[in-house]
């Protein structure tokens, strides 16, 4: 069986597509795909649970990647193009499709946004045997910073270079973890169309990219909750300002401590870090009807 952590992209959100350095943790939470002996080499079947329930299943023609049968077109169609660029890396993969059906595994829900597809591109790459982030660039426009996080399997700074994506594992064990808290905001924003929809309108300039490599080695290394706050605060208010999104703090009026977002903004999970006594403001969040959110050490891997 194979495994693949998901991740939290940190920092650099956006500005990692230009050239700045992002941090970005591995998960406890994960996925897992395992190789099931076919019993039917004109069929290869895909099954993905949550919790041991579906959530998708497709039936492939395994020579034409003719999609046979799904319950849910577009995410047949994403697997297709996985499939099909795992065969264009490596040709000798399409044999594979005739003798397995798979099966897949989530520890989160699909709709948290922890990294289903990167772990997916993970899994894909461990099976076929060739590198993940040339699995990814040949499928996605996004910044490849999860694949490498899944792929080190620990924290990482990325960033994008002329001569290619640099990718450099980090020692990242914050002593006030127990102060940190990440919490789901209840709907997943899709990454690749946020990206598209961006288009040509974002383009932040050499020094904003330095600044925010900037913040990055800052939060690693912030000694002090006050200093991480501080980074955190304006990590956000610097991003409002290129992109002209309202910050995420506005959803959390009278809030004991900073909000700062994570990955797509507007969906996903966001990061608080705060004094307060976890009863407390789990009492606040329960106001705003955020029940989804996990304790530093409970979600993040190896802290």
């Amino acid at each position: 069986m194979l495994r693949a952590p998901g991740k939290l992209l940190i920092s650099g959100e956006y500005m990692v597509l230009h050239g700045s350095q992002a941090l970005a943790l591995p998960l406890n939470l994960g996925q897992t795909l395992q190789r099931i002996k076919s019993g039917d080499s004109r069929s290869f079947s895909w099954h993905a649970f949550w919790k041991d329930k579906p959530w998708f299943h497709a039936d492939f023609d395994p020579f034409t990647l003719d999609i046979l049968e799904t319950t849910d077109r577009a995410k047949a169609g994403y697997l297709q193009r996985l499939l099909r660029a795992c065969m264009d890396l490596d040709p000798q993969f399409q044999k594979e499709l005739s003798l397995w059906d798979v099966e897949t595994r989530l520890d989160f829900s699909p709709s948290w946004g922890l990294g289903s597809s990167s772990t997916l591109t993970v899994l894909m790459a461990q099976w076929a045997e060739i590198h993940p982030l040339d699995l990814h660039f040949r499928i996605s426009e996004g910044s490849g910073c999860d694949v490498a996080c899944a792929m080190a399997g620990k924290p990482v700074v990325y960033s994008l270079r002329e001569d290619g994506p640099q990718v450099r594992p980090v020692p990242f064990h914050p002593a006030f973890a127990d102060q940190i808290y990440f919490v789901w905001l209840g709907s997943k924003q899709p990454t690749a169309l946020h990206l598209a929809e961006m288009g040509g309108r974002f383009h932040p300039g050499f020094e904003d990219i330095l600044r925010f490599s900037g913040l990055t080695q800052g939060m690693l290394e912030a000694v002090e909750l006050r200093d991480f706050r501080m980074l955190m605060e304006e990590h956000e208010a610097r991003l409002s300002e290129l992109t002209g999104w309202e910050r995420v703090s506005t959803r959390f009026p009278g809030l004991q401590g900073s909000v700062k977002s994570l990955g797509a903004w507007g969906g996903d999970f966001v990061m608080i870090a705060s004094e307060q006594r976890p009863a407390a403001l789990f009492h606040y969040l329960d106001g705003l009807g955020l029940k989804t959110r996990f304790g530093y050490k409970d979600l993040v891997y190896g802290s």
